[in-house]
């Protein structure tokens, strides 16, 4: 199939830079076409509504926290939703004009005042050109600015920063300080001390301070006390074996630094899973706007006749028996419409949840918006499936997600290997007093140096064995489950791709069939009208063409559906495939407000039609 390629909308030389140099590579995804000459704003206009408020996703990264040496192979050229927002930041030419584009509109009456939601339209005040229908692109940019579950994974990110600084809490500087005092009692002595304490990167401690002891101390505590001027002391100690490459407080800051970086990755996911839900649910609330024009079509067809009915039995032309038929015709049909309706205002209500007004109240689509065609369906390039799945792969955040997990359970497995070390610390203690003596032996004025080495281990190490089980066990859980997201990717991919395939055949299939539907129909209506055939035959017929009118719609519908299910299933931006779809020229097909007018067929072809074969 041949591949939709899509023009950017964007001015700036970067960005276009960027779509160019993509352009040559394997992997582009299904796009739509978008005019050449596109010299209106619309496009452009329509995704800064959007992406205005979403910038800081992409100026919040923390290069700090980044690790390119354990990014996945490939992971430097795949474009990520954050990137495509940074691509488009010289387009921003005014932050007055981009303020204004991007304010959404004010919620509308739908009973009143119809108006649509489209961005590229929008005033100052909010007020929307009322001829514009609402477009796909309108409905997402919706979702992105305002939809709950968007906006709740937009915390994820300074959710994980709060935990990084978390993390980091554990090597801050602390400060302590005590005035203890025995005033009563043979030993009276009266004691102060201050000091800055903090853990090292490499597992250890460092802690200086100063103290002072006055007064008489009992024999066995004679190391409180100090000459007059007071104790200044450093004491340091480094672990050698446990806890000096790794240890919990370092975990905790890189497994928060991997969190972060997932953010990004379940942003994304969040992203494609709920448009992907109103992307169907949008070409659904078309489709249901276009049967009931279909059978409101119909209804009308038959009042019509019913008027001319009442005239020719008037007038003795027609049997009263055919107005009563028309009439009960008139009924189912007219019940029909309101099960049409009934569906169509179920649509809209669902729709309304991802259509949101500027406080992001729900916004239920008004029955003038309408579209009064389907976009026009373009062809396909030929599919490359291994180059398109190895794109996919690279853009997909599921794979990315788990293998930031993965990496988050490593480093739990790499501190259970370490606990099971003994434990081996370096200590040193040195002391110096100041001042006058406190004693008359003047065993305090020496300076003091203590070194030494502590261990302890665990005879068992049950604890960190157990760990090490435990955590390989994980790892084997989460690249099992790595490689089933991959091949259901593959899986989706292949289900998207044939169903997009078929769609179009079916498409062509069924406009053929609604072409040949309606010319029949219009030899039956001349027959009719001659007397060859009843009323019964000729409502059998129009049912039977108003049925293919609808089946050329769910046709289409099913079209549109597959694409968007197709570009999620390779990763695109929903938004800027949504600008691209929304770019396309209506759809010339026959369909609701669209039948083409049937050539004229004389009275002599309808007599020779009529007659029996010999």
């Amino acid at each position: 199939m041949a591949s939709i390629e899509r023009i950017p909308p964007g001015r700036g030389r970067r960005r276009a830079q960027e779509r160019e140099s993509r352009q040559g590579q394997t992997a582009q995804g299904l796009r739509a076409v978008a005019p050449t000459n596109r010299q209106g704003t619309r496009g452009r206009l329509l995704a800064r509504a959007a992406l205005t408020s979403l910038l800081w996703i992409a100026a919040g990264s923390n290069a700090r926290c980044q690790e390119p040496s354990d990014e996945p192979s490939g992971h430097a050229d795949q474009r990520s939703f954050a990137a495509f927002l940074a691509m488009v930041e010289d387009d921003f030419e005014s932050p007055t004009t981009d303020a204004t584009a991007s304010k959404p509109p004010a919620a509308p009456n739908t009973a009143d005042a119809p108006k649509t939601v489209d961005a590229s339209t929008s005033t100052a005040e909010g007020a929307v050109a009322p001829e514009e229908s609402l477009k796909l692109a309108d409905v997402i940019a919706s979702l992105y600015r305002s939809y709950p579950d968007i906006q709740r994974a937009r915390q994820l990110r300074p959710l994980a920063g709060g935990e990084l600084l978390s993390a980091y809490g554990a090597y801050d500087t602390k400060f302590d300080a005590h005035s203890l005092s025995e005033p009563t009692g043979f030993y009276e002595n009266y004691r102060s001390g201050l000091g800055l304490a903090r853990q090292t990167w490499w597992g250890g401690y460092l802690k200086a301070g100063y103290r002072i002891g006055r007064g008489f101390y009992q024999p066995w505590y004679k190391e409180r006390q100090t000459d007059d001027a007071g104790e200044f002391k450093l004491s340091v100690a480094q672990p050698l074996l446990q806890g000096r490459a790794i240890d919990p407080q370092r975990v905790a800051v890189f497994q928060a630094s991997l969190q972060q970086q997932a953010a990004g990755p379940q942003f994304q996911a969040a992203i494609l899973e709920t448009s992907s839900d109103a992307i169907a649910l949008y070409w659904e609330w078309v489709a249901a706007g276009a049967v009931l024009k279909a059978q409101q079509e119909l209804l009308e067809l038959a009042v019509k006749r019913g008027k001319q009915f009442e005239a020719g039995v008037k007038a003795g032309k027609f049997a009263t028996v055919n107005l009563v038929l028309n009439e009960q015709l008139i009924a189912e049909r007219s019940a029909l419409r309101l099960k049409a309706e009934q569906k169509f205002q179920s649509t809209a209500l669902k729709l309304g949840l991802y259509l949101r007004n500027e406080s992001g109240q729900p916004l239920v689509p008004s029955k003038s918006w309408l579209p009064a065609q389907f976009p026009r369906i373009e062809p396909q390039r030929e599919f490359d499936f291994n180059a398109e799945l190895a794109a996919a792969l690279g853009r997909r955040p599921e794979p990315q997600i788990l293998q930031y997990e993965l990496r988050q359970v490593q480093w739990d497995r790499r501190l259970a290997c370490n606990q099971m070390l003994p434990r081996f610390d370096f200590v040193t203690e040195a002391s110096q007093d100041m001042g006058e003596p406190a004693t008359k032996s003047d065993d305090k004025g020496e300076f003091e140096l203590m070194i030494g080495f502590q261990s302890e281990v665990p005879i068992q190490r049950r604890k960190a064995r157990g760990k090490i089980q435990s955590t390989s066990a994980k790892m084997v859980q989460i690249n099992e489950k790595l490689r089933l997201v991959r091949d259901k990717i593959a899986t989706d991919l292949q289900i998207a791709q044939n169903q997009l395939v078929l769609a179009q055949q079916i498409v062509q299939q069924s406009e053929l069939s609604l072409r040949a539907a309606l010319d029949t129909l219009a030899r039956y209506q001349k027959g009719f009208e001659k007397g060859y055939i009843d009323l019964i035959y000729l409502n059998l017929l129009e049912t039977k063409a108003n049925e293919t009118e609808i089946k050329l719609v769910e046709a289409q519908r099913e079209w549109f559906t597959a694409l968007g299910a197709l570009q999620i299933s390779l990763g695109l931006d929903p938004l800027d495939q949504a600008v691209v779809v929304s770019t396309l020229p209506a759809s010339e097909m026959p369909g609701p407000g669209n039948l083409p007018e049937v050539d004229e067929i004389d009275d002599q072809q309808i007599d020779q039609d009529f007659q029996p074969v010999e």
